[in-house]
């Protein structure tokens, strides 16, 4: 560790493992005030989980209803319309993102061993770049699918993408209870 200021290091900074520091991370993250409001005050965990919902609803209605439109299903609705509706989306995912995190900073150091937050989180990451995957086809792609149908591999990326948010939405409610 380079000393601040001239001042030498303590020598406990300079012994602890990186398992340590990650723990000493995390519960200095549960002292901030912000985790501190949600844990205690009689609104900062409604308000969160509040957020947390509007966000999810924001960001998988509008991903699943494409996912299920590349599946054959709303067949009236074009696709670019479509992908202009997922900009919204990621508005939701950036709620998500944030009231996510004052969620974790009250617990994060049980959300760190918590296996349904674990995986919620990686099936989140994969749900989201499946979304920007399937954007940027649709964007290049939709308008060439009128005569050629979509190709298999958007497909198979629609029905994996379902999965990853089904999942995810799972795992999030499971959280509470495992």
């Amino acid at each position: 560790m380079v000393p601040k200021r001239g001042k030498p290091c303590k020598q406990e900074d300079r012994t602890k493992n990186p398992g340590e520091k990650r723990v000493a991370f995390l519960a200095w993250l549960e002292a901030t005030s912000l985790a501190e409001y949600v844990r205690v005050s009689i609104y900062g965990y409604p308000a969160a989980i509040a957020a947390h919902s509007i966000g999810l609803a924001v960001m998988v209605g509008p991903v699943l209803m494409l996912d299920l439109r590349l599946l054959g299903w709303f067949k009236g609705i074009p696709y670019s319309s479509l992908s202009r509706i997922l900009a919204v989306a990621w508005i939701g995912f950036a709620i998500n993102f944030l009231s996510g995190a004052a969620l974790f900073a009250a617990q994060a150091v049980s959300y760190v061993t918590n296996v349904p937050f674990l995986i919620k989180i990686a099936l989140v990451l994969l749900g989201a770049v499946s979304a920007a995957q399937q954007q940027a086809v649709i964007s290049r792609e939709a308008d060439s699918w009128g005569t050629t149908g979509v190709p298999s591999s958007v497909t198979i990326v629609a029905i994996v993408s379902i999965i990853f948010w089904v999942g995810a939405i799972v795992t999030g409610r499971l959280i509470a209870y495992l």
